[in-house]
């Protein structure tokens, strides 16, 4: 690939990887490539192939299960285009906690279940501990999930529908 000298390597590979999702080269719920296999196909150094994973993760086209790879996201409702700076993390706290409200409509954490930790947000999108935190009260404040002090945090119950709205 020839790279563009007055764009981050990282976008434009980030770019390849997000027509590759737009197209169905990569189905929902199909592995994208790994690091290794960025490395290997752009002859990028692992610092960018990760910015790669990072930003696409960031924009929710992606997300990751530790141990599994990364997989294309299920969203039909993705944001499109880049992040638009590496350093906004409002961009990036909000492609994270519209992942896990994915995670959460799709079931993958029933009502009840656990949901990752600022810990684990961290680990898993290789972000800050305070950008996980935006995360998880963002979360909060959309009655997604319930922290409760010393045992974690759940997938919230969801108030049934108002059978008679008028």
């Amino acid at each position: 690939m020839q790279f563009a000298p007055d764009i981050p390597r990282w976008r434009q590979v980030a770019d390849v990887i997000r027509r590759r999702i737009e197209d169905g080269t990569y189905a929902p719920r199909t592995r994208v490539p790994s690091v290794a296999q960025i490395i290997d196909e752009f002859g990028i150094a692992t610092a960018t192939a990760q910015k790669v994973h990072r930003g696409l993760r960031a924009e929710g086209l992606i997300y990751t299960e530790p141990g599994m790879g990364s997989f294309v996201s299920l969203s039909s409702t993705r944001p499109t285009g880049p992040v638009e700076d590496e350093g906004d993390t409002r961009a990036i706290w909000k492609g994270i906690a519209a992942t896990i409200a994915e995670r959460i409509a799709q079931g993958e954490y029933p009502v009840g279940g656990r949901v990752p930790s600022v810990l684990g947000l961290s680990a898993e999108f290789d972000v800050a501990g305070s950008t996980a935190q935006k995360v998880l009260a963002h979360l909060r404040a959309e009655g997604l999930v319930r922290t409760e002090v010393g045992l974690g945090t759940f997938v919230a119950e969801r108030p049934a529908p108002d059978p008679d709205p008028t």
